[in-house]
C-alpha cells in the first residue's frame, strides 16, 4: 500500500470511531438521532467517498449531498415518532425465522456431531456454524480466561473461508469472473442464513460482499474503507448495534488486524523469524484494540492470551473448513461426512485442550480496575504498546516503552500490596469462613489443614478471591446444596481443585452439565442424602436432609442439602435455602441438638420456621447476603427472632467476610468491617 492510500485508510478510521461515540451517547442518553446521527453518518460517508472516488471537492459534495437527502427521507419514514425509538428497534431487531432447509442442515449437523468426545466435540459446532450450546461451563470459562472465545464466534474469518473456498473452486472449474462473484455471494448468503444473522456475522458478510464487488470492478480493496462501509451501512440499518458489545468487539478486532498486524509483524521481524513475528502480531493487534472493551465485561487481564492464540489460532481455520464440509456432505454422503467430521474434530480438540491447559497456568488472569476507569487504563496500555513498537522516532518509542514498563510495574505492585494486605489481615485458627460473594452462599470449613466449601456463590471471581485470601488452593470436600445460580454460579473457580463433592438433586440438563464438569476434573461425586457422613480433619459431618421420604421436597430450595458439622469445640448447622415446610419436616425426622453456629436458611428470607431456631438455640446466626439486594434479605422477622434468643447475627452485606474462631472459652466471631 502506498503512502497516499495509507493516509486515506487512517483518515477513515476517525469518522467511523466518531460515529460509534456519537451514536452510543445519543442512544444511551435516550435522545433522538437528529443532527447527531446525521452528521456522524455524513462524516463516515464523506470519508468513504474519498477512498473510492478520490478526494476531489465536487465528488465529495455531490455524493454526501445525495446521501444526506436519502438518510433524511429514510429516517422520516422509518421512525414512528421523533421521541420514541423502541417500536423501531423492535421492528428492526426482531428475530427472523430461518428457512426450513437451513434449520434442517443445522439440526442434521448437530445430530451427526453429537457423539464427538472431549472438548473437540464441544467446540466443533461453534467453529463451523456458531452453535455454542454444547460448551460446558469448565471449557467456556477456560476459553474466556485465555481469550479464545472469539474462535467460536462466527465472524470475518469464517466468511472469508467460505467465499474464498467457493470462488477458488469455481475458478478451478473454469468459471469466469462474473460467475465466481455470483457463486461467492450465493455461498456467503447461504452461510449467513445457516448460522443465523447475528451482528458480527452480518458485519463480516457485508464487508466480504464489498470486497468481492470491488474485486469484480477491478478496484484495489483497502481494508479500512471496506470496514467503514460495512459499519456505516449496518449502523444505518440498526444504530443500536453501536452499543452492542459483540458488534463493537468484532469491528475492533477487524480494525486492529487491518491497521496493525502487518506493521507489528515487520517490527517484530527485526528480532525473530518473520513467520514467528506474524504469528504474534495477528493476535496481539486484535487483542490490543479489543481489551478496553473486554475490561468492561470482565475486569481481568489474560496473562497468556496471546500465547494461547498463537498455539490454537492456526487450528481454527482447519476445524472451520472441515466442520462446514461435514455440514454440507453429511446428508448426501454420510460416509464422507464422517471422514470430514473426524478430521475437523482433531484441530477442535487441539484448541480445547490448549484452552484447558493454559487456563490452569499460574496467574492465568490478573485482576484489573473495573468499569470505565479500567477501560481507559487498558486503552492507555494498548496505546503505549503500539507507540513503543511502531513509532518512527526512536525517542518516541523509548518514551512510550518507559511509560508502559512503569505502568505495568505499578499495576503489579498494587496487586501484590492488595493481595498481601488481604491475606495478612485475616486471623488464623478459624473454623468457618463466610465469604462475601454478594447475594449467594460460599462458606468455607477448616479443620487440621483440611478444607470444605459449601456452595460457590454467583460469580467465579468472587469465590476465587475469597479462597485466595484464605490461602486455599485445594478442597477436600465440596458441597453443592442445590443448583440455584447464587449457589453454583461460581463453580468454575474450583473446577480441578476438588477431591470429593456431595451434591443435591439436579433438576435439568444444565445441572447435569455442571456435575459432568466436576466429574471430568477429577472430583468423586456423591448424592447428598440423609445418612451420608464423613470426616474433615478432626471435624465430623453428616447430611440431615433431604431424607428420600419426601419426594416433593427433594430438589431446589426445599431439597437443599443440610449439613451438620461437629467441630471439636462446637457444633454447626448449614441449612442452605430450606423453606419453612422443609424445616418443619426436618424437625420431624431428625432430633436436632443444641447448635452453636447456624447458617440461617435462604439468606434470611421470610420463609422460616421460628420453631427451628427456638429449638436449636444458636449462639451465632450467619447471614450470607448481598448488599442492597432486591429481596429485602435478611427480613426483620428473622433478625428480631434471633435477637430475642440472644443470637449474634453477623451478615456479609454489612460486615464483609465473617470468621468463626474457636477459643478456650467457646467461639469468637471476626468480621472484615
Amino acid at each position: 500500500m502506498n503512502h497516499s492510500s495509507r493516509t486515506v485508510d487512517l483518515r477513515l478510521a476517525i469518522p467511523v470511531l466518531a460515529s460509534w461515540i456519537l451514536l452510543s451517547t445519543a442512544l444511551l442518553l435516550g435522545q433522538i438521532f437528529g443532527n447527531t446521527l446525521l452528521w456522524a453518518l455524513i462524516g463516515c460517508c464523506v470519508g468513504l467517498s474519498a477512498a473510492i472516488f478520490g478526494s476531489r471537492l465536487h465528488s465529495l459534495l455531490f455524493l454526501s449531498g445525495w446521501i444526506t437527502t436519502g438518510l433524511f427521507l429514510i429516517y422520516l419514514i422509518r421512525l414512528p415518532t421523533h421521541r420514541d425509538l423502541q417500536p423501531w428497534e423492535t421492528i428492526v431487531t426482531q428475530q427472523q425465522a430461518s428457512p426450513e432447509w437451513a434449520v434442517y442442515l443445522r439440526q442434521s449437523f448437530l445430530q451427526v456431531t453429537s457423539e464427538l468426545p472431549g472438548p473437540g466435540g464441544e467446540l466443533l459446532p461453534g467453529l463451523a456454524i456458531g452453535d455454542t450450546s454444547r460448551l460446558t461451563e469448565s471449557l467456556d470459562h477456560a476459553m474466556k480466561t485465555v481469550s479464545l472465545t472469539h474462535i467460536t464466534a462466527v465472524s470475518g474469518a469464517n466468511c472469508a473461508i467460505v467465499t474464498a473456498g467457493v470462488m477458488m473452486f469455481a475458478a478451478l472449474c473454469g468459471a469466469g469472473r462474473k460467475l465466481r462473484l455470483i457463486a461467492g455471494i450465493t455461498a456467503l448468503v447461504s452461510f449467513v442464513i445457516i448460522v443465523t444473522a447475528q451482528p458480527s456475522v452480518v458485519r463480516a458478510a457485508v464487508m466480504a460482499t464489498i470486497v468481492m464487488i470491488a474485486l469484480f470492478l477491478g478496484r484495489p480493496a483497502a481494508g479500512i474503507p471496506l470496514l467503514s462501509a460495512a459499519v456505516v451501512g449496518l449502523l444505518m440499518w440498526n444504530p443500536w448495534w453501536a452499543i452492542e458489545l459483540g458488534f463493537v468487539l468484532s469491528v475492533s478486532a477487524t480494525a486492529g488486524l487491518l491497521l496493525f498486524s502487518l506493521p507489528l509483524s515487520h517490527r517484530l521481524a527485526q528480532w525473530m523469524p518473520y513467520w514467528c513475528a506474524l504469528a504474534i502480531a495477528v493476535p496481539l493487534s486484535a487483542q490490543l484494540l479489543c481489551q478496553p472493551f473486554i475490561i468492561l465485561l470482565s475486569p481481568q487481564m489474560p496473562t497468556y492470551g496471546v500465547l494461547a492464540n498463537i498455539v490454537a489460532g492456526p487450528a481454527a481455520s482447519l476445524a472451520t473448513v472441515f466442520g462446514l464440509l461435514t455440514c454440507v456432505v453429511a446428508l448426501p454422503a454420510p460416509w464422507l461426512g464422517q471422514v470430514m467430521m473426524w478430521i475437523g474434530w482433531l484441530p477442535a480438540q487441539w484448541i480445547g485442550s490448549t484452552a484447558m491447559s493454559v487456563s490452569k497456568f499460574p496467574f492465568a488472569s490478573l485482576g484489573w480496575v473495573p468499569g470505565v476507569a479500567g477501560a481507559f487504563l487498558a486503552a492507555f496500555v494498548s496505546t503505549c504498546v503500539l507507540f513503543s513498537l511502531l513509532a518512527r522516532s526512536p525517542r518516541v518509542r523509548a518514551i512510550f516503552a518507559t511509560l508502559l514498563t512503569v505502568s505495568l510495574l505499578f499495576w503489579l505492585l498494587i496487586l501484590f500490596v492488595i493481595n498481601f494486605r488481604s491475606v495478612s489481615s485475616i486471623p488464623t485458627g478459624w473454623s468457618i469462613a463466610v465469604c462475601d460473594v454478594g447475594q449467594g452462599d460460599a462458606i468455607v470449613l477448616a479443620s487440621e489443614g483440611s478444607y470444605a466449601l459449601i456452595d460457590t456463590g454467583r460469580e467465579p471471581e468472587l469465590v476465587d478471591h475469597c479462597l485466595m485470601r484464605l490461602g486455599i488452593s485445594r478442597l477436600d470436600l465440596l458441597v453443592l446444596t442445590h443448583f440455584d445460580k447464587d449457589h453454583v454460579g461460581g463453580l468454575q473457580a474450583v473446577i480441578g481443585k476438588v477431591d470429593k463433592a456431595v451434591v443435591g438433586q439436579p433438576e435439568n440438563i444444565e445441572d447435569e452439565s455442571l456435575l459432568l464438569d466436576l466429574s471430568r476434573s477429577g472430583a468423586q461425586l456423591s448424592r447428598g442424602i440423609s445418612g451420608l457422613s464423613g470426616n474433615l480433619g478432626a471435624a465430623k459431618w453428616q447430611i440431615l436432609w433431604p431424607d428420600g421420604l419426601h419426594p416433593a421436597m427433594s430438589v431446589g430450595n426445599p431439597g437443599s442439602v443440610t449439613l451438620l458439622v461437629n467441630f471439636p469445640e462446637f457444633q454447626s448447622l448449614f441449612l442452605g435455602d430450606l423453606g419453612k415446610e422443609s424445616q418443619l419436616a426436618l424437625m420431624k425426622t431428625v432430633s436436632l441438638p443444641h447448635i452453636d453456629v447456624v447458617k440461617v436458611a435462604h439468606h434470611g428470607s421470610a420463609d422460616q420456621s421460628m420453631t427451628l431456631y427456638q429449638r436449636i438455640q444458636p449462639a451465632v446466626g450467619l447471614f450470607s447476603v448481598g448488599k442492597g439486594n432486591e429481596y429485602g434479605h435478611p427480613r426483620k422477622e428473622i433478625l428480631n427472632e434471633l435477637n430475642s434468643l440472644n443470637t449474634l447475627t453477623p451478615r456479609t452485606d454489612e460486615d464483609g467476610m465473617i470468621l468463626v474462631i474457636p477459643n478456650q472459652t467457646g467461639i469468637s466471631v471476626w468480621t472484615e468491617h
